[in-house]
């Protein structure tokens, strides 16, 4: 399902409503949790912007990955931090989904996160092996209809993960489930032949579609991404209702004030704004959003009950 726009508010129209700022801050390294292994749509994503984010706060700024299948370590280690702004984390759509697919977490995602802003959205790309004997979606579900196939996933939660539960869904069929600690691993394990597709990022697909080594099938969306104008969407290519936006957002520790959130999303909004960093997002597949930490919190309680609500009618376990 795709996240309706409304939802988001660009960067542009909020950036007059930050108010008071923290005085003195930041003054030394910002550490930014980021829940997935390097190589993925979460981790670049933080890396492109880390540069000009450095220059804009004046201070240094550390990427930590703490990878794991359901982005769970890394979001706890966040919300047992300090809240002196200078621990946040980078979640992707797991910590919104988490609470319709996991029996139990260590932290409670409406209260254990102060809500900064939601940095950028983005499609899902699905890739298949160049030996799969399948070169569109519906001959790949006609495929899967006879045939045992397998897709890897950047972890449980993910909406790389979630894609494929939707398409499923749609399609009557039944791949299997690969999860993996991030869409590095699981583009890896494509590319080795470990499984049949891959439901990833466009930022990390499209370097190996380009070469031959994967071939693109579709993208989630209401259109095409300008990135890979000639793959389809899902609904171009015959199979309504599976799309799952992308999405990521940062979050501090419970309690972090608001001054030093908007402080933080004031600088990510001015960053995303810069157009050769905008161009180099654009060309990766992210699609800025930099809302007010106010919105960003309505945002997430909104993501986490809609996507309960999602789980009492689609088994996202699996």
């Amino acid at each position: 399902m795709t996240l309706t726009r409304r939802l988001f508010l660009a960067a542009t129209g909020v950036a007059a409503v930050g108010g008071a700022r923290a005085a003195g801050y930041p003054s030394e390294t910002i550490k930014i949790v980021v829940p997935r292994a390097p190589g993925g749509g979460t981790d670049n994503l933080v890396r492109l912007m880390q540069p000009a984010l450095e220059k804009k706060l004046g201070v240094s700024i550390l990427i930590e990955n703490k990878p794991d299948a359901s982005a769970v370590i890394g979001a706890s280690l966040v919300s047992k931090a300090k809240p002196d702004g200078y621990t946040f984390l980078l979640a992707d759509n797991a910590l919104y989904q988490n609470p319709a697919i996991l029996d139990s977490l260590p932290y409670d995602t409406l209260k254990d996160f102060s809500a900064v802003t939601m940095v950028a959205q983005g499609p899902v790309i699905l890739i298949v092996h160049p030996d799969v004997p399948a070169k569109n979606l519906q001959e790949l579900i006609a495929l899967a209809k006879t045939k045992e196939l397998s897709f890897a996933s950047g972890g449980i939660g993910a909406s790389t993960h979630l894609v494929g539960v939707m398409v499923n869904l749609k399609a009557g069929i039944k791949i299997l489930h690969v999860p993996f600690k991030g869409s590095g691993p699981a583009l890896n394990a494509l590319l080795g032949g470990h499984v049949t597709m891959q439901y990833g990022g466009i930022n990390s697909a499209a370097p190996y579609v380009k070469a031959g080594k994967v071939l693109a099938i579709a993208v989630t969306g209401t259109h095409r991404d300008p990135s890979m104008p000639d793959v389809p969407t899902f609904t171009e290519a015959g199979l309504a209702g599976a799309d799952v936006t992308s999405v990521w957002g940062l979050h501090a520790p419970p309690g972090t004030p608001i001054e030093i959130r908007r402080t933080i999303r004031d600088a990510i909004a001015e960053v995303l704004r810069d157009p050769a960093l905008a161009k180099k997002l654009a060309e990766f597949g992210y699609e800025p959003i930099a809302n007010t930490p106010e919105d960003h919190q309505v945002q997430t309680a909104t993501l986490v009950r809609q996507w309960i609500e999602v789980g009492k009618t689609v088994n996202l376990k699996e």
